[in-house]
């Protein structure tokens, strides 16, 4: 099996909200200590991922130094853990000796699950390669906030069509059946996902099969 996650955050104690020091909370998990938020991230990776399986983590590793860094892979049973670098991973992107305990790591990559053309990535990028030929584009760093961005060819589609609860709800970034002004992309951030775990690329098939394409390029 091959699962997707980002954002894990590990012992960053801002994301707690028992303990946080940031005076907006609305995007704090609902622990009371990091060694509880820690210890339900560990779980609830190993219960999903197995030794054998593959996990693409997509950045924003863990928190505080390279100890903490080095505990959290240990914690996961998961052999294959291959890490795309976030903003909050200098510890690990300088330092060949916490690089190898990845299985590989980098700042972007493109891979191909059966066919599928995936591009991974810790930021979300507007356009990507091969997007207007099925291609998926997975990201984490948002935790799940980022607004629609309407591209300007849908938007005078919409205004043309006088669809304006439509244009409301996407500027709300509600969904609306049948229009994805982000493609086929996916935040895969594990904030995101409602059991707080990584994504099975099984999921991420059916999230993706709902979602079309919206050309805002020329490269078709």
């Amino acid at each position: 099996m091959i699962y997707f996650t980002s954002d894990t955050h590990y012992n960053h104690k801002n994301l707690v909200k028992g303990i946080s020091r940031w005076e907006d909370k609305s995007g704090c998990r609902d622990f009371n200590t990091k060694e509880e938020m820690n210890e339900v991230l560990v779980e609830n990776i190993n219960r999903v991922v197995k030794p054998d399986d593959t996990l693409f983590h997509l950045g924003d590793f863990a928190f505080h130094g390279k100890h903490f860094i080095k505990e959290f892979r240990e914690r996961i049973n998961c052999k294959n853990v291959h890490l795309i670098y976030g903003n909050h991973d200098p510890d690990i992107y300088d330092d060949p000796e916490i690089q190898s305990i990845f299985t590989s790591v980098a700042f972007y990559r493109e891979i191909n699950i059966n066919g599928q053309k995936i591009m991974l990535m810790h930021y979300p990028l507007r356009t990507w390669n091969k997007w207007h030929h099925g291609s998926w584009m997975l990201y984490g760093h948002c935790h799940g906030k980022m607004q629609h961005q309407i591209p300007a060819q849908l938007l005078k589609k919409l205004i043309d069509d006088k669809r304006w609860e439509d244009i409301y709800a996407l500027a709300e970034g509600k969904e609306v059946p049948s229009l994805c002004p982000n493609g086929r992309s996916l935040d895969v951030g594990i904030d995101t996902h409602p059991q707080f775990r990584p994504y099975s690329y099984t999921e991420i098939h059916d999230i993706m099969s709902t979602k079309f394409f919206t050309a805002a390029d020329d490269h078709l």
